[in-house]
């Protein structure tokens, strides 16, 4: 099944370092990237019905402005049940603050927390075989 990937982060290192992986080790079919994760709301909402215009996973920065990862989460949570596919949140932050973990536990449709940067095994982790 092919995996892609929306990467949601306003930092143009992190990007380009995902960037570079994914060059390199192919670990989805497609990656597109965003730096504004109310843009990226707003589309997933345009496109609730539309499974092929949806990513299948998503890498979120927790900490954006001016719309923040926690606001991409609260406006996803109000819309996830009405989504035609499941897709998968991961947080990719810098922040290693014990707050900020169990906080992201609240949401049921977060998978996993990583700090940044993001390291080749758990890149690979996702690769499309």
């Amino acid at each position: 099944m092919a995996k892609t990937l929306l990467y949601i982060d306003d930092n143009q290192i992190d990007i380009a370092i995902i960037k570079g992986m994914q060059e390199k080790y192919l670990a989805f079919d497609a990656v597109t990237y965003s730096t504004n994760a109310e843009h990226s709301i707003r589309y997933i909402r345009e496109h609730l019905q539309n499974a092929d215009e949806l990513p299948d996973v998503i890498f979120l920065d927790l900490y954006m402005s001016p719309f923040s990862g926690w606001e991409f989460l609260d406006e996803f949570k109000k819309i996830h049940s009405l989504i035609a596919k499941t897709i998968e949140i991961y947080i990719v932050t810098f922040s290693i603050l014990p707050k900020d973990l169990i906080r992201s536990k609240q949401y049921q449709h977060v998978k996993s927390y990583y700090t940044k940067p993001v390291t080749r095994e758990t890149f690979t982790s996702f690769r499309v075989n």
